[in-house]
């Protein structure tokens, strides 16, 4: 047929169109028409899935439609009396019968001793020691990765693979949901004035081009040498984050960030690379004036916005790439001892991890010719091998 469908698989519905239309002595044409499928996948079903109906007034005598179509008695009229062997289809056992098939093909193994060595000798180091996500490794080394990647996970969850699910990063992990602390500083609301998330969004509305930077924090053990955190930059539509090491997480820090990040770039690349920029309400991003200006001549080079209070997924990006970080600094991890070469050395790393939503480049590479191989340098950002790259705990041991 030339309007049949490619796939041939007939679902629980189409069983039940196929019963009611033997039952009305309907050709296997007819039915192929209705359900737009080929007449053979409809032929091939009922011969298929056919069950022999016994009585007990049956005289074991063949029935004439057993070998040929339409290979059941369902239309046969001499039904309910006929005493030859009769032959049926029901939509319910046919599609129990598929379903069982289905699962009982799929639940076979399709790999080889040799192809597990390679996995285990080559990819499960990678994702072992140097937490490689299960996506890098399929781009990097399809040619040992011959099937899906659910088909990947169900090996892992099988137990024939060196990896294991504690491995895999992105398993999901249900956690408590801290309560708010009502007690801890607010922001002064006025600062948001012109700011708000609604503002934003009317801003980019007439700048859809505009260079849109995500900041945040990200904080180690509280208190005492523990006070360092970090100040996160993340080019939005690039993945592309920068890391600074602040010694507390307080507004003048983080203004001394961005007052370093002007004089090493120069006000002009600056206004082009840090034309919007989106964080949350915390009181270390207290003084925005401090952040728009320059700081000789006071002119606005820059526009910061804040998003609506508790709705981290306004920048959603900068969130889900924090995940890098704390595969190498878990939480409650002290940053006492870290410098800033330690930031620019994870970040490189983090920068380097091909993506899906960059199509499968990494966001080092995305962001090449919009930031330039000489701000690269400034930024002290490196590009690391694939195989190179790691994420572990190990990265910042000295």
């Amino acid at each position: 047929m030339k309007n049949a469908k490619k796939n041939k698989h007939l679902s629980f519905e189409d069983r039940c169109v196929i019963e009611e239309f033997l039952n009305y002595g309907y050709s296997f044409s007819k039915i192929a028409n209705r359900l737009s499928k080929d007449r053979t996948t409809i032929a091939r079903d009922v011969k298929k899935h056919r069950f022999l109906r016994t009585t007990a007034f049956c005289n074991n005598l063949p029935c004439c439609f057993e070998n040929k179509p339409p290979y059941v008695c369902n239309g046969c009229k001499k039904f309910n009396y006929c005493k030859r062997i009769r032959y049926s289809y029901s939509h319910d056992i046919a599609y129990n019968e598929y379903k069982k098939a289905l699962i009982n093909h799929r639940s076979h193994l399709k790999i080889t001793k040799d192809e597990i060595a390679s996995i285990n000798d080559i990819i499960s180091p990678l994702m072992i020691h140097k937490h490689h996500s299960v996506n890098q490794v399929y781009i990097e080394h399809p040619e040992l990765l011959p099937f899906s990647k659910s088909t990947f996970y169900k090996y892992i969850d099988l137990g024939i693979l060196n990896v294991r699910n504690i491995d895999l990063h992105r398993k999901v992990r249900f956690r408590v949901k801290k309560e708010y602390d009502y007690t801890r500083l607010k922001t002064n609301p006025k600062i948001k004035i012109a700011r708000f998330f609604t503002d934003f969004n009317s801003y980019m509305e007439f700048h859809s081009n505009a260079s849109v930077v995500e900041m945040d924090t990200v904080i180690g053990t509280s208190g005492g040498k523990g006070g360092k955190c970090f100040l996160t930059l993340l080019f939005r539509q690039y993945n592309f984050m920068l890391i600074y090491l602040l010694p507390y997480k307080q507004s003048k820090y983080v203004i001394q960030v961005f007052n370093h990040l002007k004089s090493l770039l120069g006000i002009d690349e600056f206004k082009r690379l840090f034309e919007v920029i989106l964080t949350d309400n915390g009181t270390e991003f207290s003084d925005p004036d401090s952040i728009e200006m320059d700081f000789n001549t006071g002119e606005k080079v820059c526009s910061l916005f804040y998003c609506d209070p508790n709705c981290s997924w306004q920048k959603g990006s900068i969130e889900k790439n924090h995940e890098y970080i704390r595969y190498v600094l878990p939480k409650g991890s002290s940053f006492a001892s870290l410098t800033q070469d330690d930031c620019y050395l994870l970040a490189s790393h983090i920068n380097s991890i091909p993506r899906i939503s960059l199509n499968n480049h990494s966001p080092y590479e995305s962001i090449y010719l919009f930031l330039g191989q000489s701000n690269l340098d400034k930024l002290q950002i490196k590009k690391i091998e694939s195989d190179d790259i790691d994420l572990s705990i190990r990265l910042l041991k000295k």
